[in-house]
């Protein structure tokens, strides 16, 4: 079953109507709500690559005046991946709400064109005016027209079913605003069918909330009202509104695309990020397709422990969710103190990484964080399991630190020893 879209024109700056939303099951709900777990993800890590390759005061042609605005810049693109962790977060509760289990897997950069949308291209790129302009038309809001940048551009295609059944519909979407809509009315139809108690089945418990992770819109979800607020925060933080259109992404990346175009007028020379890989990949690919491999010595090593560290910040997030017992609440805020701290060493060693040579074979291009994902993502058996998997990994990475990051290895250490508590 389908509804007409639920987007308006908005006069010269109008773009087509989006495709028509796809009402179905409990599971096309799910389908949604997995859909748009990856995307916060995607794009999550690609702000930050973008961020992670901002060089700083005195680096490379970089004067004090142009370090403190590139430190702004920096700062800007963080709290915004940060607003988009705090979404995949809201999708998680969202998803347990209904009986779900949250999904923080998602598929390695670059991403195959034909697993989002045509419009929807994610790759991991230095910040240049081409990046920022990409991520304006990610955020641009329902209903105003984009052009993404021509390097991002893909065919065009749909992910059409010839029938839409019992198996959940891709839902095709113009903006992320638009597939949040999607899990809107299709929360608002279940209600409609099965009733409120039989549609939120998941315990407010076994949810995140602002007493772990003080995010906005991160609170336990228990019914419809809950339901949409959520999406309503969501879909503002990255589009703006009429009341908050400056505070939005959508908003924060036109304002510094405007400053960087005004300080290359004024210094055509000003080159503000480092020469960071397009697609760079742990693993070598069977084919390149516009990917580097990193293979330079003087990165593999900080690579390996930064793509480690990710993982195991990643399986923190995942152990917040569906706890039981006295203690969960305590627990939750253990584990996401530790997936913190963990960010912390992410950033460092991934702003570290873009100063190193990548390649053994092509000169003059930098590593890069590949956020290169775990092959399975499933939350680890509870209680002696769980606690003897996390602090044997952090282990593993206070080792490893002690050569490529020794800065770190006494805060996995303390990491390791906090976790044994669980």
């Amino acid at each position: 079953m389908t509804i007409p879209s639920l987007s308006v024109a908005d006069g010269p700056l109008s773009a087509p109507p989006e495709p028509d939303i796809v009402l179905g099951t409990r599971e096309q709900l799910l389908h949604l709500l997995a859909e748009a777990a990856e995307i916060e993800h995607t794009l999550m890590c690609s702000y930050l690559y973008a961020a992670f390759s901002l060089k700083r005061a005195g680096e490379a042609g970089v004067s004090p005046a142009q370090g403190a605005v590139l430190e702004r810049w920096r700062k800007t693109i963080i709290a915004v991946a940060v607003e988009e962790m705090g979404h995949l977060v809201i999708v998680a509760n969202l998803t347990v709400a209904v009986g779900g289990r949250p999904h923080f897997a998602r598929p390695n950069f670059p991403i195959s064109p034909d697993y989002f949308p045509a419009c929807v291209a994610v790759r991991l790129t230095a910040f240049d005016a081409e990046t920022l302009e990409h991520f304006i038309f990610l955020e641009r809001p329902q209903g105003v027209e984009g052009q993404d940048g021509d390097s991002f551009e893909q065919q065009d295609y749909s992910r059409d079913q010839a029938r839409i059944g019992l198996m959940p519909s891709a839902q095709d979407y113009a903006t992320i605003g638009h597939l949040y809509e999607a899990i809107r009315a299709n929360l608002v139809a279940l209600e409609r069918q099965l009733g409120g108690d039989m549609l939120f089945l998941g315990d407010a418990g076994a949810q995140v909330g602002r007493d772990v992770i003080d995010l906005e819109g991160v609170i336990p979800i228990l019914d419809l009202e809950g339901a949409t607020e959520a999406i309503d925060v969501v879909i503002e933080q990255g589009e703006g509104s009429s009341t908050e259109q400056e505070e939005s992404h959508y908003r924060h990346f036109l304002a510094i695309r405007d400053e960087l175009a005004e300080m290359t007028r004024n210094d055509p020379g000003f080159a503000p990020a480092w020469p960071v890989a397009d697609s760079p990949v742990l693993r070598r690919p069977a084919e390149p397709n516009g990917t580097l491999f990193v293979d330079h010595p003087a990165a593999t090593g900080l690579l390996d422990f930064a793509c480690a560290s990710y993982g195991l910040l990643l399986r923190r997030l995942v152990q917040c969710f569906g706890r039981t017992g006295a203690n969960r609440a305590q627990e939750q805020k253990l584990l996401m103190s530790a997936a913190i701290d963990m960010m912390h060493v992410l950033g460092d060693a991934s702003s570290l990484l873009a100063r190193l040579p990548a390649s053994t074979t092509e000169a003059d291009v930098h590593a890069g964080m590949t956020f290169t994902m775990l092959r399975g993502m499933e939350p680890l058996l509870p209680g002696e399991p769980e606690r003897r998997m996390l602090a044997e990994r952090a282990a593993d990475l206070a080792r490893a630190a002690r050569h490529v990051m020794p800065d770190a290895a006494g805060k996995l250490d303390k990491i390791g020893e906090t976790l044994k508590t669980l």
